[in-house]
């Protein structure tokens, strides 16, 4: 694949060629000179056709990438509308960023209005400083919450609804975002103003038992194990939960070349369900234990589908940051937002930097970023004389603390 600095490199090998030929008009005879002239200007045709081809075909291969990445974007944004649970994505600050069309009809607001609101205007307003005291509790940790709350939808009595609320770190913008997930109670609301622990039950030191079925269903539930390099297997009704350790998403384009979907870690979920790519397949880069869950049991247990769900969030998420990473138009640009999004995938804080938990070669790195191993080194080796990174004796990537 021609990089930008190979493409450079030729053109300024062609200008000295061509200044070498007018330093030679002073000195070389006529009937030479033109023979001479000609051959230059052929090889210098020849080369601008073979990097014009090349660049064609680079811009060709990441517009295909980039095709396939916006449709799995929009294909989990029908999926999120879809699903029976209203779904709300939030800053700390509460500010809706997207809901899903069961949200909107709880909350009784159109689409297209819900979003920029914010969730405290759905709260009463005697309880209003709770929810935020709620909220600052919200964006520290990243274990999902259970708690419970009353909203007053538009035009509407006051209900009480059950939510599960979790924290999401964003590498692509370095926000924190809150995932909800709301789903309304059979108590009504009384003339009696309750007691305000009644309105809003949030323990932030503690994640409640969402369900005690659930409990029953994951108590003692076997594992499977696969070690580095094994592929796992996939079933079109099986999901999969990662317990320890990281597999890697992937699939191939015609060429063979290999294109990176995802890295997954503890507590997220796969299946053959998740994608639509007929070559997805998914590698155990570390070794890894997994649990199984049938879609039956998915769907008999709301519960576990409401524990699931965030995890897909999170599988959106990762998509939008490799989805920045494989739109940039410069490959140290690609390299330097890959190797953001791995520090908060897979870092690991060690003294004076930031340890990527996975030994990746150069022609790892050079598959997600869409271009050649010979580039990759080259840059790698730029980031390391200007202390950016360092490789350290086993051979792991070490990023410093401000990268």
């Amino acid at each position: 694949m021609l990089s930008t600095d190979v493409f450079k490199r030729q053109i300024e090998s062609m200008y000295e060629r061509l200044v070498k030929l007018y330093t030679s008009v002073e000195t070389s005879p006529v009937e030479q000179l033109i023979p001479d002239t000609w051959k230059e200007l052929g090889i210098a045709v020849e080369e601008l056709q073979v990097a014009n081809e090349e660049l064609n075909q680079q811009n060709v291969q990441i517009a295909e990438t980039l095709e396939e990445a916006t449709a799995k974007h929009y294909y989990y944004r029908d999926l999120l509308d879809h699903i029976p649970e209203a779904y709300l994505v939030t800053t700390t600050e509460g500010k809706i960023l997207e809901a899903n069309l069961m949200a909107t009809r709880l909350l009784r607001v159109p689409q297209s209005h819900l979003v920029g609101k914010l969730l405290v205007n759905f709260v009463l307003a005697t309880y209003r400083s709770t929810f935020r005291t709620a909220l600052s509790h919200l964006s520290k940790g990243k274990q999902p919450h259970a708690w419970s709350i009353w909203l007053q939808p538009r035009d509407s009595a006051p209900a009480h609804f059950a939510i599960t609320t979790s924290a999401r770190y964003s590498a692509g913008s370095g926000e924190i975002y809150l995932n909800w997930i709301l789903r309304e109670m059979t108590e009504t609301w009384t003339a009696i103003t309750p007691n305000p622990q009644e309105i809003l039950s949030f323990d932030p030191t503690a994640v409640e038992p969402v369900s005690t079925n659930l409990e029953k269903l994951l108590h003692q539930r076997p594992q499977q194990t696969y070690v580095r390099g094994d592929s796992i297997p996939l079933h079109p009704q099986v999901l999969w939960q990662v317990e320890r350790g990281l597999v890697k998403l992937h699939t191939f384009t015609e060429e063979g070349e290999e294109v990176l979907l995802g890295l997954l870690g503890a507590s997220m979920v796969f299946g053959s369900g998740s994608v639509f790519l007929p070559a997805y397949q998914v590698t155990a880069l570390t070794d890894v234990q997994l649990t199984q869950f049938s879609l039956a049991e998915v769907k008999a247990f709301p519960d576990l589908a409401q524990q699931l769900l965030p995890q897909l969030n999170c599988r959106i998420q990762q998509m939008e940051a490799l989805l920045a990473v494989a739109g940039q138009r410069r490959v140290k640009h690609r390299l330097y937002l890959l190797l953001r999004f791995l520090r908060q995938e897979i870092g690991e804080p060690v003294p004076g930097g930031i340890r990527l938990n996975l030994r990746l070669t150069h022609g790892d790195l050079a598959s997600a970023c869409c271009t050649t191993r010979v580039t990759i080194t080259r840059l790698i080796g730029e980031l390391q004389r200007r202390g950016k990174i360092r490789i350290d004796s086993k051979s792991y990537i070490i990023l410093d603390e401000n990268f």
